[in-house]
Parts: structure tokens; sequence; C-alpha cells
């Protein structure tokens, strides 16, 4: 499972493409499998062409992240192909009709070993403690509870946005646990490396709060408290099994996972599986960010599940954005409830969140309207760049152009850097004031094309000319993780010269804190002036761009649009034409799953 993340986001988005691209390559991999499925000895029928159409609909449903279809009956062409759920009793048969879902075998086995884990876990006891000495940690009423949920439950589920203090929430249980059980052995972990680090630097910085240290909560162990990849935890290899299950649980007392909106089902399935009594369970994130890349929406899922209702705490007041911060404002006007679908338009955020409008002179820079910048930047500043919606050359030349003036600060630090005025660490933090977030790796407004534009950039400002891929400032991203570098999924680097060998290269990852030679580095390793929004969860900048991209409209959601803008800590500017910026307003991803009917019916039978 070392490569899943990864994989499952380029598979996602690549298939997207290609059905925009009307290529037949997926439907033939549908075709061949419901082939496969109507010929002995699964089937002996005559409807072959009317059951191969719902398998490959069935398939197709999958690679969108839906893990069944819904039907109002069953259809009765799949009788003998289909294995209908009644009670305890299963047969193995290619699908399974757990009514009103369809599924194939594997996904439907996957939610009711899941769901039977989520209910074993009710059933878990943990001895209550006494919280009334430790009332004067919060003010606000949502930690105090997430409080007593995460130290009184032996299953935990803590979300809420951006800044809403989601880590901060989270050293205070584990600092009171500790006190209480000083020998209490404690495991954090989330999806992807890149997240996984940001906990880490978060959990630090948390850690040594004087707040914290005032009230005698400060562990030794604090200082040695490391996160790894969830994958790591499990002792996931290129087999793909975990060496942690059901029969070799976890050895902790508590699991924590951050990001937990990125749980796919599979991946969630092992987790819950590796945690056994009395290994505790806490997860946190935000409900609202973007899916799975994977079949599955389990945070989601496990939030429509009202036995679980005591369970969860859902934060809401934000300390990095002010009640009239305008990125603040942008998220809770994405998922404003008493706005829906069709009402949300472009000309609504337009209105609501007045952004600046940016324009450009001759020399690609951004102008603004006298005094706007100052002014919306003692709060946070959002800009709007309109685009058209099918961009010519010359307005695509320019929107690069304007895309790398971001990095203008980055280049002098590189400068500042080469004159030994700042360090490794200062030159990273250089780079990660700013970042470009596209929809998908293809086309013009993609990945490929926007990191392209910002090498040349970049090449051209330092006087880069000699060939080759490694140049001194290439920013690059490890895609899969390498235990024997020690890398992981999501890990940034920067491309300087050796202090040793100065004709060759190495990579310093400063989250690390370690510099690896770029020859030992991947050739899969990516250059990351832009990001996918997919492979941003879990990243913070300073000043985000989002470049959203009319040809990849069946991406473009509110959960993708709010993913990409919760990126911004201070600037957010918004490269869109009006109508992809509509679709991201108006379509709401809506992922078909029986996992919350299969928990509610094995509660009822417990």
């Amino acid at each position: 499972m070392d490569n899943s993340v990864n994989n499952h986001v380029n598979k996602f988005e690549d298939n997207t493409v290609e059905n925009l691209l009307k290529t037949s390559e997926t439907q033939t991999w549908f075709e061949k499998w419901a082939a496969f499925l109507t010929q002995p000895p699964f089937y002996h029928g005559e409807k072959k062409q009317e059951i191969q159409s719902i398998i490959s609909e069935l398939c197709q449903s999958l690679e969108q992240g839906d893990s069944c279809l819904e039907f109002a009956t069953l259809p009765p062409q799949l009788g003998e192909l289909c294995h209908v759920i009644q009670g305890e009793e299963f047969a193995y048969k290619p699908l399974i009709w757990d009514a009103p879902y369809l599924y194939l075998q594997r996904y439907w086995a996957l939610e009711r070993h899941l769901a039977q884990r989520v209910v074993a876990m009710l059933k878990q006891q943990v001895e209550p403690v006494d919280l009334s000495a430790f009332r004067t940690l919060f003010e606000d009423p949502y930690q105090q509870q997430a409080l007593a949920v995460g130290v009184n439950s032996a299953f935990a589920m803590i979300t809420g946005g951006p800044g809403t203090g989601k880590t901060y929430i989270l050293t205070r249980i584990v600092a009171v646990l500790k006190k209480i059980y000083p020998e209490m052995r404690i495991a954090m972990a989330a999806p992807t490396g890149k997240a996984a680090q940001r906990m880490q630097e978060a959990l630090q910085s948390a850690f040594s709060d004087p707040k914290l240290i005032d009230a005698g909560l400060y562990h030794a162990d604090f200082a040695q408290q490391q996160t790894q990849t969830l994958h790591r935890l499990l002792g996931m290899g290129n087999r793909q099994v975990p060496r942690f299950n059901s029969n070799n649980p976890l050895p902790y007392d508590v699991v924590v996972v951050d990001e937990a909106s990125m749980l796919d089902l599979s991946l969630a399935k092992a987790l819950f599986d590796a945690v056994q009594v009395p290994t505790r369970l806490i997860l946190l994130g935000d409900a609202n960010q973007l899916s799975s890349v994977d079949v599955g929406y389990v945070l989601a899922d496990l939030h429509r599940v009202s036995a679980l209702q005591p369970y969860q705490v859902r934060l809401v007041n934000s300390r990095r954005f002010s009640d009239d911060a305008n990125i603040g404002r942008f998220a809770r006007f994405i998922n404003a409830e008493q706005v829906t679908g069709e009402k949300l338009t472009d000309q609504d955020w337009l209105q609501y969140i007045q952004p600046q409008q940016m324009t450009v002179d001759q020399e690609f820079n951004i102008v603004l309207a006298e005094g706007e910048a100052e002014q919306g930047l003692a709060k946070d500043w959002v800009g709007y760049y309109p685009l058209s919606s099918e961009p010519t050359k010359n307005e695509i030349k320019a929107l690069y152009a304007v895309l790398a003036r971001g990095y203008d600060d980055y280049i002098a630090a590189l400068k500042h850097y080469q004159q030994g005025h700042i360090n490794k660490q200062q030159l990273s933090e250089a780079f990660d004031r700013y970042r470009i977030l596209v929809v998908m790796r293809y086309f013009d407004l993609g990945l490929d094309a926007v990191n392209q534009a910002m090498t040349l950039y970049v090449r051209e400002k330092l006087n880069i000319v000699h060939e080759g891929e490694w140049f001194y400032g290439r920013p690059v991203m490890m895609v899969y993780n390498d235990y024997q570098l020690g890398l992981s999924n999501g890990d940034v680097g920067i491309c300087i010269f050796d202090d040793k060998q100065p004709e060759q290269y190495t990579v310093y990852f400063p989250s690390l804190q370690k510099e690896v030679a770029a020859a030992r580095l991947p050739q899969s390793i990516q250059t990351a002036f832009a990001l996918t929004i997919h492979k941003s969860q879990g990243s913070e900048f300073r000043h985000t761009a989002v470049v959203l991209d009319d040809k990849a409209k069946e991406l473009l959601s509110k959960e993708l649009l709010y993913t990409a803008i919760t990126r911004a800590k201070k600037m957010l500017s918004i490269y869109s034409s009006p109508s992809a910026l509509k679709q991201s307003l108006q379509h709401q991803t809506q992922r078909k799953s029986g996992l919350v009917q299969q928990i509610q019916h094995l509660e009822k039978r417990a």
C-alpha cells in the first residue's frame, strides 16, 4: 500500500480525463469484466447484454468513489449472479444485493467488516475520569466537550474547519491522559507523509505551549512523540498486506489519526481491524474537505450514524480566521446550509465575499484598485482574476506570468542562500509562503504545464542555462513512501548544491532536517511549484493561488474548492472562469454507500 495514496489520486484524475476525452480504455476494462462475469460458471442465461450494462455501470461508480449502486428493487435478470442478504446467511457470488444497494462482493464485505468493527468499538468501555480539575484549560464549550469525549471514550471523532483547534485540543487530551496514565503508549498517524509532517510540526508547537506547562500537564514523552504515515503504522509494504490486524493488533493504548477525511473504505477497514480492545481510537479531520480518492467516504458516513453522535464533536470557532476575515467567510459560504445547489452562483460569491478584482499590466504585474492591497492584508486578502472558458494562447501566457510572480520572493531567497545570507530552513520557509494549486495534471491549466512554465521562469531569473531535469532551486515532491531513503509520500524538498561537493546536487527535506543526493531519488519524483488540490491536503501556505479549469468540469465541486481555499492562511488568489467557479459552487459530491445502513442494522441486532 506504499504507493496507494498517490496512485489512487492519479487514477481518479486520469479516469476523469479519459471520460472527458471520450477514450475507451476505462470502458474496455468495464466491458471485459462484465463479459467475464456473464459466462459459465457464473451465468448461464441469455440476458448477457442487460447484465453487462448493469455491471459496467457498477464498475464506473466504483471509479467515482461509490461503493454500490442504489435500486428500488433488485433487477430480476441478476438473480443467478447475485446473493440476496437475508439475516446472517451469506453465499459467495460476484454480486451482493443488500436492499436497496447492489455491490460487487468485495466492497460489500469491506463495508460489513468495517461496520462490525465500529459496532464492537461502541461496546468498549473505559474507566471514566473526573475532568473538573481541567475545566480551566478551555473557554470554548466545544473544546471542553471534545476533551470529555476524547478522554472518557474508547472512540472519538473530533472535526472542524481550519483553525478551529483540532490539534490544540488533541494535545490537551493526550496531556490529560498522560497525567492520569503516565505509561500510556500513544501512536499518531495520518494517511499521507505530508499530513503526518504537518501534524508533527503542529503537535510540537502545541506541546510546548506555556499554558500546558503551567497547568502541570507537560510530560517528558512529548519531546519524543513522533507521527508517521498510516501505512507505516499498520506495517503495510509492497504486498499491501498490513502486518498489524485483528490477530496481531497495534501495541498502543491510544491511536490518533489526523486528516481522517482521506480515509477510504479499504484503509479504514485495515485501521479498525488493527485497533482492538483495550486500544482507543481518535479520528481528527474536516468532514467538508475532499473525500478519499478511492472508494468510500468513511468520515462523512460515520458522522451520519445516530449511535455515534455521543462520540463526535464538531469544533466551530476558528482561531485562524476572524469572523470578518474573507478566507474564513468564503469557506463558510461554500458550506452554508441555508444556501443550496442551484441558488449558489459565482454572482452570489462576488456579492458576498467581494473579492478584489485583479487585472494585469504590460509587465504582467497584478494591478489592484488604490489601497485595496493594504486594506485587505490587514485581515486577509482574496483576489479574483477572471479567465475565459477557453483561454487563448495570449491569456494563458499572461496567466503563467502572473502565477510565476508569486515565486519572486523564493527566487530572491535562493540568491541569498547562495551568498550565505540565510540558512536552509529559511530558504524552505520562503518557498512555503506561496503555492499554486490546480485541478488535474493535463491541459494548459494542469499540473504538468504549470510546473513547466514555473520551471522556465525560475531558471531564467537564476540564469540557469544548462540542460537537465535537476537544477538549483527545483522543488520536488515524493509520490510514494521509500523506507530505504526514509522519505514518505508527500515529502517536499528543495534542490541545492552539496556543501561538500558543490558540483553535485542534493535535495534538502526541511520537515525531516535531512539531505538526499539528487541522483538517489526516483525518476518519478515530481516538480512541486504547483500541486493538484487533492495532493495539497494537509498543507498550509501564506499565499495560495487556485486555478480552476473548465476542462476539469467533472472534477469541480464544493469539496474541491473548499479544500483549495482553506490551504491559504493570509492570501488567496482565485484564477477561474465564471462557469468553472459556478460549477465548483453548485456541485456537491454525494457518494453512494451502504456503510451507515450496515452499522445501523448491526447495532440494532447487538
